[in-house]
């Protein structure tokens, strides 16, 4: 049984409305993905930007509330509410930005802090604190930083800091929203690697999302890869980066930079993301897409299984072979 398990979750926001207030314009963000977590499991989701990688992690986590769709924890409904207490306790995020996510008024201690207040889980404040300078020595941050504010830290000390409010209620799985996207390079790494540390020493879970496919494929077990809202391929890791069935993740991969002077890159990427407000008919890769024929102008692939857990959303996808 999956840890989090979502089935045809969809969700639209309203762009404009008429003069009564009814919706006439709506942008669907996320369409029918569906997405199973196991405990213990990496799972990678990548795409460009505006692809609705983000909006599907803050959708399940209730964050956004969900247009359709099920969201299931270890079997049950979230819309239970006692499943979804628990799954809101035991599910936490780690955010893109470390400035924006860390409330500037707040000290240190009661950023980390607030998760336990809020569940009453340390009521007594010398105890409190003692919890506040164990999950800050566990993401490599000293004690004393628990009385400082955040604008007195870097943006990877930052990150560590929400990594920390993460952890503070001893989470079942985190959802980390390209948590190094806006780090230095050699920052990056430190943070990868104590993510991996953490996922070791606590058995987390892990819906890992970022740009990066090669750091994807580095830290997952499966990657899914995103479009326009859609679902368009999900495998294996290491099948999915070196035999991709789809022509969107081959043109991603194709873009990988590579430290070879000889190597020449192909069948990199051309032009831009359709508006969501205007998605094209039929496939909504078609219009970039260079393997287009009038099926795909006119019929919308389904995402089908291809075997040895591969799916993938293309008409002229193949078992055992690349598109």
């Amino acid at each position: 049984m999956a840890l989090i398990d979502m089935q045809h979750v969809t969700k639209t926001f309203v762009v404009d409305r008429d003069w009564l207030g009814r919706p006439v314009r709506q942008l669907t963000a996320v369409h029918d993905v569906s997405l199973s977590l196991a405990a213990g499991e990496t799972v990678g989701l990548v795409g460009e930007s505006g692809c609705g990688k983000s909006t599907l992690a803050r959708t399940v986590l209730g964050l956004y509330p969900k247009t359709s769709g099920t969201i299931l924890y270890k079997g049950k409904s979230v819309d239970d509410e006692a499943t979804g207490r628990a799954f809101r306790r035991h599910v936490q995020m780690i955010f893109q930005d470390p400035y924006a996510s860390l409330d500037p008024r707040m000290t240190v201690e009661d950023i980390v802090a607030e998760p336990l207040r809020n569940y009453h889980l340390e009521r007594d404040k010398a105890d409190l604190r003692c919890r506040v300078t164990a999950l800050l020595e566990e993401v490599d941050m000293p004690a004393e930083a628990a009385q400082r504010y955040p604008h007195e830290f870097s943006g990877g000390q930052r990150q560590r800091i929400g990594i920390a409010r993460a952890l503070a209620l001893s989470p079942e799985c985190i959802f980390c929203d390209e948590p190094i996207s806006a780090l230095d390079v050699s920052v990056q790494v430190q943070i990868v690697n104590m993510l991996q540390r953490l996922q070791h020493e606590r058995g987390l879970s892990y819906l890992f999302i970022a740009h990066d496919l090669a750091m994807v494929h580095h830290l997952s077990q499966r990657i899914g890869v995103m479009y326009l809202g859609r679902l368009v391929e999900l495998g294996p890791s290491d099948a999915l980066y070196h035999d991709p069935r789809h022509p969107y993740t081959q043109a991603l991969i194709a873009a990988i930079p590579r430290p070879d002077p000889h190597y020449r890159r192909h069948d990199v990427l051309a032009g831009e993301v359709p508006s969501p407000l205007a998605p094209p008919p039929g496939c909504v890769f078609h219009p970039r897409c260079p393997y287009t024929q009038e099926r795909c102008r006119k019929e919308v692939p389904l995402l089908r299984d291809l075997g040895g857990g591969r799916l993938a959303a293309c008409h002229f996808a193949k078992r055992g072979d690349a598109v």
